[in-house]
């Protein structure tokens, strides 16, 4: 459980709502997890997670 063992990481990646925010890019061994089951991918042993936050810029 990721909340479990980094608190306060939940309300930085979620929407109040439970959805992951906009900005906010989970993959699950390289695929994005918004093209599986969202945050219901199931995750299996040695799976790897990779959070990455969005980054856009001015001119």
């Amino acid at each position: 459980d990721l909340e479990k063992n980094y608190p306060g990481l939940r309300e930085r990646i979620c929407e109040p709502d439970g959805k992951l925010r906009r900005f906010v890019n989970l993959y699950l061994n390289d695929e994005d997890i918004r093209f599986k089951k969202n945050l219901d991918t199931e995750l299996k042993d040695n799976d790897e997670i990779s959070i990455i936050p969005a980054i856009a810029g001015g001119f």
